[in-house]
């Protein structure tokens, strides 16, 4: 096939590549009692299959010439220049003409004419030719154009080929093609009409359509219709539709839903063939159906529910009653009644409250409170403020608000308050003792804590240890260093493999500090000071560093 390369050419005889070669041998066993090996029909040693292998071009990246010359301008197709070759010819007088191949262009002294003519892009056979006149007047004739303006008031341009015409004259525009036209008379009246689709718009009016044979949308003032499906705005042809006039009604259909909206009456209708549910809404009045359950309500006063088996009325604020199977509910100003699906009841007034089921409770006013589970052995009562009693076979705890406190997880921890300043704890790992705000005391395995606020701090881990006595003292240990401030005394210790390091400052004096391979000594931070490290000493006199070389070595 022409510019595809030579990987497409006719396919070779024998049907692929292993066309022409010997079908393989079945290959024999290595001895008797091996099964003699045959190859599949078909098969050969090429993974390639029949037909031949495509190609890449030899350069793919390369481009024609008319895409190259169409990279970087916006120029029409048909609005090309034509039939232009290498040699120019020019002429001067009596009007400027350029002449190139079968290009032609020639402008007059003023520039009141200019004339083109060259070839037609499409059919290079006719002339394109194309003249202005007095800067007014332009004619075009061509393949592809037939044009003729007098501006800026008269447009007429026409395709020959597609027998396309447009025509301005001042506000009027007409354009014709094969499928319909369009008229435009700016801006008061647009329209058109093309094969099954068709528009208007008048916008002093407000006014605007737009159809086909599968929908459309039409706006009239506060009046609006949208519809899909169908060839008009009607519910007995459309699939989908939705209109109104806002804002006061709206209407939308489907196949499977429908909805009405009339704000001012406080009307909603919504409508669900798939489920026959629906919901009419008229002010107060409020009615759903699903095929689960039925509402009925009359806001605020009237609240009605039912589905089989169930009921629940409300008329508010005098009572409400519902049952569903075996539980029903009743409840008024004075008192409340009910029971659950498993014989659970509950009555509850003003000043007394009873629970019986699996678990039971007594409230006597809203003071006393006794709960009991008889199944895991629970009894809590509670006098409030100031009594409380919770046991269990787990736990016992005992409360006089705010005095005393007694809580025990049997066998694991014991906990006493006395008055919320006091407390102590004791448990399997450790105890704590907290006199709130300022003391506080404690042992948790390996670990412990005093502390006296806002004064002395000391917190002893398994491998460190924080002391302060504030503002004074400052002590920080731990397996490889310890950390020391007294007042203005700082001393520092630290483990290395070498050996041990330390170092202790009088501030602003005195500093002195020793490591494995030498030590040093200053006053005021280097005012005169003396280090060594190693072999090499250094002297400070007035700040300043004196290198002195290396030290003696001993004999």
């Amino acid at each position: 096939m022409p510019g595809m390369g030579g990987g497409m050419g006719p396919m070779p005889s024998g049907g692929g590549p292993s066309g022409g070669k010997k079908k393989a041998k079945p290959k024999k066993a290595a001895n008797d009692d091996e099964p003699e090996l045959h190859a599949a029909p078909g098969a050969s040693d090429t993974v390639l299959g029949n037909g031949s292998e495509p190609s890449l071009p030899t350069n793919p990246l390369a481009l024609t010439t008319p895409t190259f010359n169409r990279i970087g301008t916006d120029v029409a197709l048909d609005d090309q220049q034509t039939g232009r070759k290498l040699e120019v010819s020019r002429k001067y007088l009596p009007y400027y003409s350029e002449t190139s191949g079968s290009h032609e262009f020639r402008l007059s002294y003023p520039p009141l004419w200019v004339n083109r003519k060259q070839p037609s892009y499409t059919n290079p056979s006719v002339e394109d030719n194309a003249s202005a006149y007095g800067l007014l007047y332009y004619h075009r004739r061509s393949a592809e154009h037939a044009d003729d303006i007098l501006f800026p008031l008269f447009w007429n341009l026409r395709d020959p080929r597609t027998a396309e015409r447009t025509t301005i004259l001042g506000p009027y525009v007409n354009r014709s093609t094969k499928d319909g036209r369009d008229d435009w008379f700016a801006p008061l009246w647009f329209t058109g009409k093309h094969a099954d689709a068709g528009y208007t718009l008048i916008p002093p009016l407000l006014y605007y359509h737009d159809w086909s044979k599968n929908g459309g949308f039409t706006l009239a003032g506060p009046g609006f219709c949208s519809w899909s499906g169908g060839s008009a705005c009607d519910t007995r042809t459309s699939k989908s539709i939705d209109f109104g006039v806002a804002p006061l009604y709206f209407y939308g259909q489907t196949n499977e839903h429908a909805y009405e909206l009339i704000p001012p009456l406080v009307h909603y209708y919504d409508y669900d063939d798939r489920d026959l549910s629906w919901i009419n809404v008229w002010g107060p009045y409020y009615r759903s159906h699903t095929q689960d359950r039925d509402l009925l309500h009359l806001f605020p006063i009237y609240w009605s529910l039912y589905k089989p088996g169930a009921r629940h009325t409300t008329i508010f604020p005098l009572f409400h009653y519902g049952y569903d199977k075996d539980a029903w509910l009743f409840a008024n100003p004075l008192f409340v009644m009910a029971r659950g699906q498993s014989g659970e009841r509950t009555f509850v007034t003003w000043a007394y409250a009873r629970y019986r089921g699996r678990t039971e409770l007594d409230m006597i006013t809203p003071l006393y409170w006794d709960y009991r589970d008889p199944d895991a052995g629970v009894t809590q009562k509670l006098l409030f403020p100031f009594l409380y009693s919770r046991q269990s076979p787990r736990e016992s705890t005992q409360a006089f608000f705010p005095f005393w406190a007694h809580s025990e997880r049997f066998g694991i921890s014991k906990t006493t308050w006395i008055t919320p300043i006091f407390k102590h704890t004791h448990d399997l790992t450790g105890w704590s003792t907290n006199i709130h705000p300022i003391f506080f005391f404690g042992r948790s395995g390996k670990q412990s804590h005093t502390i006296i606020a806002p004064i002395f701090y000391d917190f002893v881990g398994t491998e460190s240890r924080t002391t302060v006595t504030f503002p004074v003292y400052w002590r920080f240990s731990d397996l490889n260093s310890i950390t020391q401030v007294v007042g203005n005394i700082y001393y520092h210790e630290k483990k290395l493999h070498s050996g041990k390091e330390w170092e202790i400052h009088a501030f602003p004096a005195f500093s002195y500090g020793s490591t494995p391979d030498g030590h040093f000594i200053n006053v005021l931070y280097g005012f005169a000071g003396y280090s060594r490290r190693g072999s090499d000493t250094t002297v400070r006199l007035l700040w300043i560093p004196i290198h002195t070389g290396s030290a003696p070595q001993s004999p």
